[in-house]
């Protein structure tokens, strides 16, 4: 092993899962390889952002630490060795029963870890200092248990999280040798504490923010990390480490000296935006041919010479390496030409590359560019908007800029003006940060009761909202046609009822009763009619209404740049030297973030006017770059603003319900139809087999992904799947990308006479090669893992072949949003209803009440008006007298008594009925 210089923490470990990079551990525990910065490289600016991350992670503890002393949960121990002795004293001196400990420092049990090594067989590693930020204590008569807590300013422990996991792991097992005492026992399990959803400042910690995991769960396979592949790692030279320059390395303090290293040796890193798991299949591809150069060389002998052999011998690896590659079908006319990597090339070459693939996603051209930055402070405790500011490219370029409390109000500003034109208009934003930013900022306005102008936030979410019309279109009917139906068979209603009920639908609300009537009945019957008419717009397959460009140009235009790159990088390479000589033009997020930090506004919004300028800059280049290829790339155009969205309610509370479902299902189908616009990558691929036994389902053999039958009754099918052929198109859209979901996410499958329509309803192209597919059973055939499969569609000996390959996606199966939505907007007009005493309201004080006594408005509002009930004492007692009554008749030997006995249970359920005025029962009915 080679001589070493330094120990390893569980933070260096943590940060080892993040990076995925062997070479990181080896530089640290290595310490003779220190990171090096080339001339001219300056870190200032990054290393602020990168202290303002962690200071959010200073700041969640110290919240922490402060809530736990308050609540009289927290035992604060000298920062020196761990001794247990020592430690049983602190505890055995503490009268509570449960409490949570901070300081614990402790040396690693080294004699005690280097017999796991020597029983793996390995050298052991040397570990540095562990400092646990938490361990939780309960004692009973049975002793002291204690459990390993870490506080982490994430927003959620991810299920495969293991930077989060080999920290606790590793404090708990150093701990269970250290605190080897009869009175101390594990519990089995270790914790990360984090921070409440509403944000750290407004809320406080609360332990059911605790997500626990056993570690019996994580043993073995970091059991193997630590001590089998971690010493392995370890003991290679330098030159033979196994690493790859990719995006996560931004960051990483070797990250410099990485990216001179991935140019000068021919790297795969020497390609940008290569992930990880890309480089695995690229790696796969290399193997599979002889190596004579750098991996760069490697890979473009074997794409111009040894690709058709690859694509005959490995066709699923050959198929994922030319996605990576972006490499383009062959024309039929090109049967004997290399295949070209566009990718491949500008790394060689130097130069910038058209990817010859059709974009169906950013528009060719447009009227009006609005170009959006947003600035986001990292060591905040909730994510939101600190400071924006919005560029609008026209004849006469206009800015607007403000606070994050000033964003929702100059969009509908902006919004208004441009809907009320006829000219085209594409929102722009850099980075998916800034787009995954502006939709939460949009979705905690319109859950939060602010001042904003709630017909503000509604135009923002009607106009940015991908998907928005869509539900419009595609619930609204129902919904109305079923409240107005059930609104004009309620008996005789007054004028402004009548009112009321138009008003909602934005129509007039003049004229006498017999008049507002037939107003209403005429709008029904066109709502009827809309509602049985299911053909509406397929938006999903349409350009997003907030376009993320670095996205987009990742997947035009290939660049000579290492590893990833950012606005700076891509405008040097698009504009050209102008941008070279006047960098300050083009300010790097580390930059806008030090002047939001330091500078004063007019210096931040002069580099965020200078950013957003950049960005349109770098969009028109790129679409010159994608037109001189003479190929019709950019497929769309740009469309007029559109601001449709249903907000039907009215009360706070329900509109914001309304809102929450609807959104839920326009993020379902975003990210249905982001991965069927890449014809779904990650989509399990199956070979057709042919029939089984039973002759309605079909046998496929997994080729690739992983397949799981659904643990669900198998008289249920709900045909969750789509079955396309696996073949990729650059002169068409993915098929399954034209599947229209909403239209049968609440049919019954397979669909009867009504219902059919709905399918039939589906664009040409999906009825002629998509089929619904409902995952029967998985098993092993020769070695081989095979699914039956049932579905429905078009006849499948139309579509299915012996011998092809299909890839198998999911759909959207939803049976309850009409309802909820329904149901819903039944309350609304039941609690517009009370407001104008329709029901004739007893109580005074309900009126007044915000739920004006609609129950569910109650139970949201006012909750402890359901509690016990007055008179529940007399209650109980009558009950109780009855049912003993009831009992002597039956000993009596009356047989009508003995059915009206209630049984424990059913005794239990009625005396909780009788003492609450709400009160839910668990159980089968009787």
């Amino acid at each position: 092993m080679a001589e070493r210089h330094n120990s390893l923490s569980a933070t260096n470990l943590a940060a080892y899962h993040h990076l995925n990079c062997d070479l990181y551990l080896h530089h640290v525990y290595h310490k003779h390889t220190q990171p090096t910065t080339p001339e001219g490289f300056d870190r200032s600016g990054d290393q602020l952002l990168v202290e303002s991350q962690y200071q959010r992670g200073l700041n969640w503890e110290a919240t922490l630490y402060s809530w736990l002393d308050q609540s009289d949960l927290l035992l604060k121990v000298p920062g020196l060795p761990l001794q247990a002795d020592v430690l049983l004293e602190n505890i055995l001196a503490d009268e509570r029963e449960h409490f949570f400990i901070a300081g614990i420092t402790y040396s690693p049990p080294q004699h005690r870890l280097q017999e796991l090594f020597f029983r793996a067989g390995t050298e052991p590693v040397e570990f540095g200092t562990g400092k646990p930020d938490l361990v939780e204590i309960r004692r009973d008569g049975h002793g002291i248990t204690w459990k390993v807590i870490d506080a982490k300013a994430s927003k959620a422990v991810k299920a495969r999280s293991t930077s989060h996991h080999v920290q606790i792991y590793f404090y708990t097992l150093c701990l269970e040798y250290l605190l080897d005492h009869p009175s101390f026992y594990s519990s089995g399990s270790a914790g990360i504490w984090l921070p409440p959803e509403e944000g750290f400042n407004l809320a406080s910690p609360s332990l059911s923010d605790i997500k626990s995991i056993q570690m019996s769960l994580l043993s073995r396979s970091l059991d193997a990390f630590l001590f089998e592949r971690l010493p392995r790692l370890l003991s290679v030279p330098r030159e033979d480490v196994r690493w790859h320059f990719n995006p996560l390395c931004q960051g990483c303090k070797y990250n410099p000296e990485c990216r001179v290293n991935a140019v000068s040796e021919g790297k795969l890193g020497s390609m940008p935006n290569v992930s990880i798991p890309d480089a695995r299949v690229l790696q796969d591809m290399l193997s599979s041919s002889g190596r004579s150069g750098s991996d760069i060389e490697d890979l473009h002998r074997l794409v111009s010479e040894d690709l058709p052999k690859i694509e005959q011998k490995f066709p699923i690896v050959a198929k994922k390496g030319k996605r990576v590659l972006g490499i383009r079908r062959k024309k039929v006319s090109d049967k004997y030409s290399a295949q070209v990597s566009p990718i491949l090339e500008s790394a060689r070459a130097g130069k910038v590359e058209v990817i010859p693939r059709r974009n169906f996603t950013c528009p060719a051209s447009e009227d009006v560019a609005v170009v959006v930055s947003l600035v986001q402070d990292p060591a905040s405790p909730k994510s939101q908007v600190e400071f924006f500011a919005i560029s609008l490219f026209t004849s006469t370029p206009q800015v607007y800029s403000g606070t994050g409390d000033r964003l929702i109000p100059t969009l509908a500003i902006i919004i208004d003006t441009l809907a009320s034109s006829d000219l085209t208009t594409q929102f722009y934003v850099w980075s998916s940060a800034e787009q995954v930013l502006l939709q939460s900022h949009l979705i905690q306005q319109a859950l939060v009761n602010s001042d904003l102008n709630p017909m503000d936030v509604r135009l923002c979410i009607g106009a940015l909202s991908q998907g928005a019309s869509l539900l419009q279109t595609a619930f609204q009917p129902v919904l109305l046609s079923g409240a107005l139906l059930s609104f004009l068979v309620k008996g005789r209603r007054l004028k402004a009822d009548y009112q009321a009920c138009l008003e909602r639908m934005g129509l007039s609300t003049r004229g006498t009763v017999p008049e507002l009537r037939a107003r209403v009945d005429q709008e029904l019957k066109k709502l009827q009619h809309l509602s049985q008419h299911v053909g509406h717009q397929h938006e999903f397959g349409q350009v997003p209404r907030i376009i993320v460009l670095k996205k987009e140009l990742e997947g035009m235009l290939a660049f000579p740049i290492a590893g990833y790159w950012d606005l700076r990088e891509c405008a040097e390479c698009l504009v050209g030297e102008d941008v070279e000589k006047e960098k300050a033009d083009v300010p790097t997020d580390e930059e806008v973030f030090a002047a939001f930090k330091n500078d004063g506004t007019a210096r931040l919004l002069g580099l965020l006017t200078d950013r957003n300028a950049m960005v349109n800059i770098v969009l028109n280049a790129a679409r010159r770059r994608v037109c001189q290829a003479r190929q019709n790339l950019l497929v769309n155009g740009g469309k007029i603003l559109t601001t449709d969205f249903m907000d039907m309610c009215r009360q706070d509370d329900l509109r914001k319900l309304f809102f929450m479902q609807q959104f839920e299902v326009l993020s379902k189908l975003n990210e249905l139809w982001s991965s069927r616009m890449g014809a779904c990558p990650d989509a399990p691929v199956l070979e057709y087999c042919g029939k089984t036994a039973r002759g309605g389902e079909h046998t496929f053999a997994i080729v690739s992904g992983v397949v799981d039958v659904p643990a669900t009754d198998r008289g249920m099918s709900f045909f969750e799947y789509l079955l396309a052929e696996d073949v990729s198109s650059e002169t068409e859209i993915p098929v399954e990308a034209m599947f229209d979901d909403l239209a049968v996410s609440g049919v019954v499958i397979p669909p009867n006479r009504s219902t059919k329509l709905h399918w039939d309803s589906q664009h040409h192209r999906v009825k002629e090669n998509v089929l619904l597919a409902d995952l029967r059973n998985i098993s092993s055939v020769n070695g081989k893992l095979v699914v039956n499969v049932q579905t429905y569609g078009t006849p499948t000996n139309q579509i299915l072949v012996h011998g092809r390959h299909y890839r198998l996606s999911p759909r959207l199966v939803d049976f309850n949003t009409t309802k909820v939505l329904s149901s819903l907007f039944e309350l609304d007009l039941r609690w517009g209803d009370r407001e104008r005493n329709t029901y004739g309201l007893l109580d005074r004080s309900i009126e007044l009440a915000g739920h004006r006594g609609v129950p569910f408005l109650q139970l949201i509002m006012d909750p402890k008006s359901f509690g016990r009930v007055p008179e529940a004492k007399e209650l109980l007692v009558t009950e109780d007298n009855t049912q003993r009554v009831f009992r002597n008749l039956k000993n009596l030997d009356v047989a009508a008594a003995a059915s009206l006995l209630l049984k424990s249970s059913q005794h239990r359920a009625t005396q909780r009925l009788l003492a609450n005025r709400l009160a839910v029962i668990w159980g089968p009915p009787g």
